[in-house]
């Protein structure tokens, strides 16, 4: 049976696919029909279940009671966008009064070689949104498979990563984990995610916390040196130098993805994060500065007579080297359990005084 197909029918033949309906689910962030009438035969017990648990973790979570549903998946794949720099300043053209200027022309060779002498470092709002949206949409599809088996919480979340064939510029996000279900729980909120392992989970439980939610961010970093400083690396290629720029980009996407994750834990009220892992990427790249004005000229990404894309550089444009930092994070927010007393107080009354 295909990813996008129905269930067959029980002479053999396939009943009508609903691939429409299926690209509309997906499309909308959720999961396909077939999908989810599978998951949710997994609610009932006794059913067959597979997970992403060791022995030891299968037999611990046994013993302190949660039952282990199945194992969850959320995946998605996103075609990146054409990443720019921030423009040139473009050349203003005064009018002969003095008082003011008639319109706006493309930059002078002086400001373009200026461009070019000043360090940058910045972060490139579009290939972080582009991993941004891979990862919610895995998370989500994701969450909605746990919650069609009635699952509680997701532990073991692992987040797997991927750039494939860089001339298509696609990111993929892989996500999975094990979903399960405490004893005489009624599945009323929505799965917690939680990328701790049961043994984790359970000293977790027994400190007094509980996780609040999986926390995840990235962030995407272009670093380039000015051209003075390239040529002065060149002529001194014996001395160690420190790459002043790579450092400051390093610290940048840190100190964003940091911010980023605190976030995310105050939204979902936690006391803190554990388990943050930080991992990074890092290639050579050339960027495009995004157009000063409106061009005339056909520049920029075109389509064909056939339908297909084909890309032509404006004249003059202005192209940065340098390089491109990728840096994830992802933990596991917490907060202290509340605890319910084993005997509350009763409401008493006096009446009368002594």
């Amino acid at each position: 049976m295909g990813f996008l197909r129905g269930p067959e029918s029980a002479d053999g033949e396939d009943e009508p696919r609903g691939d429409a309906d299926a690209l509309a689910r997906i499309e909308a962030g959720g999961i396909p029909l077939s999908a989810e009438r599978r998951l949710q035969a997994l609610r009932k017990d006794g059913a067959l279940f597979t997970s992403g648990l060791s022995v030891n973790e299968f037999a611990l979570l046994g013993a302190v009671g949660p039952r282990p549903l199945a194992q969850v998946m959320g995946g998605s794949v996103v075609r990146v966008g054409q990443a720019l720099l921030p423009p040139v300043p473009p050349y203003r053209r005064w009018s002969s009064s003095g008082s003011s200027y008639s319109r706006l022309e493309e930059p002078s060779a002086v400001q373009k070689a200026a461009y070019r002498r000043t360090t940058m470092v910045l972060e490139v709002d579009v290939l972080t949104k582009a991993w941004t949206d891979a990862r919610r949409n895995a998370l989500n599809r994701l969450s909605e498979e746990a919650l069609q088996v009635g699952a509680d919480v997701v532990v073991g979340v692992e987040l797997k990563r991927g750039e494939h064939d860089l001339a298509r510029r696609t990111i993929d996000y892989l996500i999975s984990g094990t979903a399960i279900r405490s004893p005489g729980s009624t599945q009323q909120n929505w799965p917690l995610l939680s990328d701790l392992s049961v043994q984790d989970y359970w000293r977790l439980h027994e400190a007094g916390y509980e996780p609040a939610g999986l926390v995840a961010a990235t962030s995407v970093v272009f670093a380039s040196a000015s051209l003075g400083t390239r040529r002065r690396r060149r002529r001194t290629p014996q001395r160690n130098q420190e790459l002043e720029e790579l450092s400051k980009a390093f610290h940048l996407a840190r100190e964003t993805v940091r911010q980023r994750l605190l976030s995310q834990a105050q939204d979902c009220r936690a006391d803190g994060t554990v388990g943050v892992e930080l991992t990074h990427t890092v290639h050579r790249e050339e960027l495009p500065a995004a157009p000063s004005v409106p061009s005339r000229s056909p520049g920029g990404w075109n389509r064909g007579v056939l339908g297909i894309p084909y890309y032509v550089r404006r004249r003059g444009e202005v192209e940065r080297q340098g390089w491109l930092i990728t840096m994830h994070g992802a933990g596991t927010a917490i907060r202290r359990r509340e605890v319910v007393p084993q005997y509350p107080a009763e409401k008493t009354m006096r009446m009368g005084s002594r």
